[in-house]
């Protein structure tokens, strides 16, 4: 419902808790998105907006702050916590576990996605497509710091076409039972 009722300036703020099944398409042209009192987790419990993901970013300039995204599938084997489609993108303080794809952002040459202090982890096991904890298309600018990546399987732990990447002060590894 929040996704409906935004708009363009507005703060959206989740209390903690989890959230089963609740996916949605943002459409705002700016926006900050942001858990209170814990981390609020979108599980998506079979749900994917439009056969993307938990949440689609459609197109502006959205910040997302402190939100948990996990066990995103889609038909095409290719389901994430977050679609970002177009735009200018930040993650800050988010996590991102069991998904077939923890962000997976379009080719927008003029879009922006900076990612800080998160975390992505635990690709899931089942073998034919490709797992990709975070996969960055031909955007603009990527930027990549703080954050921490796990336990892929695989795909990448962190795959960028972008025409820049700036990766920084992060930790990749595989970590026990990883397959990246």
């Amino acid at each position: 419902q929040a996704a409906r009722l935004a708009r363009d300036g507005d703060v959206v703020e989740i209390a903690a808790g989890t959230y089963r099944g609740d996916v949605a398409v943002w459409l705002q042209k700016r926006l900050a998105i942001r858990g209170i009192g814990g981390t609020p987790i979108l599980n998506a419990s079979g749900q994917i907006a439009e056969g993307k993901a938990i949440w689609v970013i459609r197109d502006g300039d959205i910040t997302i702050e402190n939100v948990a995204f996990e066990g995103a599938r889609a038909p095409a084997r290719n389901g994430a916590g977050i679609r970002f489609e177009r735009g200018k993108l930040t993650v800050r303080r988010c996590r991102f576990t069991d998904n077939e794809n923890g962000i997976l952002a379009s080719n927008g040459p003029d879009s922006e996605l900076a990612i800080e202090d998160s975390e992505f982890a635990q690709a899931p096991r089942n073998r034919g497509s490709l797992k990709h904890l975070l996969y960055v298309g031909r955007i603009g600018r990527f930027t990549l710091t703080g954050s921490r990546f796990h336990q892929g399987f695989e795909g990448h732990l962190v795959k960028s076409r972008a025409r820049e990447s700036h990766v920084s002060y992060n930790l990749l590894y595989d970590g026990a039972g990883g397959q990246a």
